[in-house]
């Protein structure tokens, strides 16, 4: 007997109706791919980008990679095409200015892709794919806008930095036209000209010759055109340095200058003050030295530093030759004599060695020894002093002498500058006058070494 549809039990039925639900719900959702997906869609007036991210646990990030990548795809749509004339073609660093400008132009994908549409998103049970498009005319037009506004923020910094030099203010100057070279780093592939002055020009090379002919057109005098260092001066000189531009003071401007001073090169760097002006002590100075001049340049590394120029401004900038000042230093070595003080204890004939030793150094270095204290810079008088030691028991024969003593320095003005202290020597002899013989040759020894040095740089 046939069965009904009613005599069908009911379990049955509803099994069979879920398996048919379950059979038409798979279906649906297996939608053939959209064309786009399987060939790359072609259009004269978008750029488009597509992309694709695999499912993970989190729907949510399938979907944020896959949009990601459709940007990146879309922003790589976008060629940078440059120009013959542009800043990247004429650069002479062009690697370092081309890599600036590739990570300056990575940094502004967000702007280049502004105003995409989502076409269509589509997902199977494994991936999701995403369709972006840009319309070609309107991305050029607000391209075109950002330009316009770089350009004119170039010339607001251009017209800045022109005040600025105009007053002396260096540093703000070489700031001002570098940022607005910087202010068109979006569009160094592209020829960017204005009018300034009445004239066009093309805006980045301009704004690079303001800041190079700002540095060259820096100049550097002396208040002296030769040093000289004598007694007179203490053998210390304050040379005044002066940087003008354009006629005025030239604020804030790193000065950089050297001398040898016998044993090793002085250097410094110092920034001129409002008046353009810095102060350069020359001190310590020998007269027998292998370079006799005081040479002074302006510091560019330093000057781009403070002036908070980026590296790859100096760069486009180059190499900015500045001419050396080199002032003659002269070293008049002083006069000087030499003798015996009244107050010491050892007769002034029995000195005459060490004095002898005293002359003699000092002739060494450069000094003229006077017979008459007169016409002399300086007057050393050697006071020395002896203690003797007579032998005690009777198995001691000898004698001892220490001698000690101090040599004073005084000017042309008989004013006392300076006391070299002689140290503490020992003569130890069967007889008293040779032990004191004995330590003042010591001691004639010792200012040959050392204490003779002492004096020579005391005195310069």
């Amino acid at each position: 007997m046939k069965a009904s549809f009613f005599s069908i039990p009911v379990a049955v039925l509803c099994t069979s109706l879920v398996l048919l639900g379950c059979a038409g719900n798979k279906g649906v959702n297996k939608t053939p791919p959209p064309d786009w997906i399987g060939q790359r869609p072609l259009s004269s007036a978008y750029y488009i980008g597509i992309g694709s991210a695999p499912k993970t646990a989190v729907t949510e990030d399938a979907l944020s990679n896959a949009k990601k990548r459709a940007a990146a795809d879309l922003a790589s749509e976008i060629a940078v095409k440059v120009e013959s004339a542009s800043l990247l073609e004429n650069a002479d660093n062009n690697g370092t200015v081309s890599e600036r400008f590739t990570s300056s132009i990575t940094s502004h994908t967000d702007e280049r892709i502004a105003g995409f549409e989502v076409v269509d998103i589509w997902e199977d049970d494994t991936w999701i794919h995403v369709f972006y498009r840009l319309n070609k005319a309107r991305h050029a037009q607000a391209k075109e806008a950002r330009r316009k506004t770089a350009v004119e923020s170039a010339l607001v910094e251009f017209e800045l930095g022109t005040t600025a030099r105009s007053a002396g203010q260096v540093q703000q100057a070489l700031n001002h036209f570098g940022a607005g070279v910087m202010a068109l780093e979006e569009f160094w592939n592209e020829v960017n000209r204005a009018e300034i002055n009445g004239q066009m020009v093309t805006v980045e090379p301009h704004l690079l010759r303001a800041m190079r002919n700002t540095i060259l057109a820096l100049q550097t005098e002396a208040a002296l055109t030769s040093v000289e260092l004598s007694a007179e001066n203490n053998f210390k000189f304050p040379l005044g340095l002066n940087v003008t531009l354009d006629g005025a003071a030239a604020r804030g401007v790193p000065l950089k200058y050297q001398y040898h001073n016998g044993t090793y090169m002085k250097r410094a760097t110092e920034f001129t003050d409002d008046t353009g002006h810095i102060v350069a002590l020359i001190t310590e100075v020998s007269a027998d030295r292998p370079d006799g001049a005081f040479s002074v340049e302006i510091d560019t590394d330093r000057l781009w530093k403070a002036a908070n120029v980026d590296p790859v401004i100096s760069d486009l900038v180059g190499s900015v030759s500045t001419s050396a000042l080199r002032i003659p230093i002269t070293v008049k070595m002083p006069t000087v004599f030499i003798a015996a003080g009244d107050g010491g204890a050892v007769p002034a004939s029995l000195q005459e060695g060490v004095l002898t030793a005293l002359r003699n150094v000092l002739r060494g270095e450069g000094f003229e020894v006077l017979n008459a204290p007169q016409m002399a810079d300086y007057s050393l008088e050697l006071n020395l002093r002896k203690d003797t030691r007579t032998p005690t028991g009777d198995l001691s024969q000898f004698h001892t002498v220490y001698v000690d003593g101090v040599i004073k320095v005084r000017n042309a003005s008989g004013q006392t500058t300076q006391e070299v202290v002689l140290g503490r020597v020992k003569g130890v002899q069967l007889n008293p006058k040779s032990a004191l013989n004995l330590a003042l040759n010591k001691t004639a020894e010792s200012i040959q070494r050392t204490v003779g040095k002492k004096i020579s740089a005391a005195l310069k």
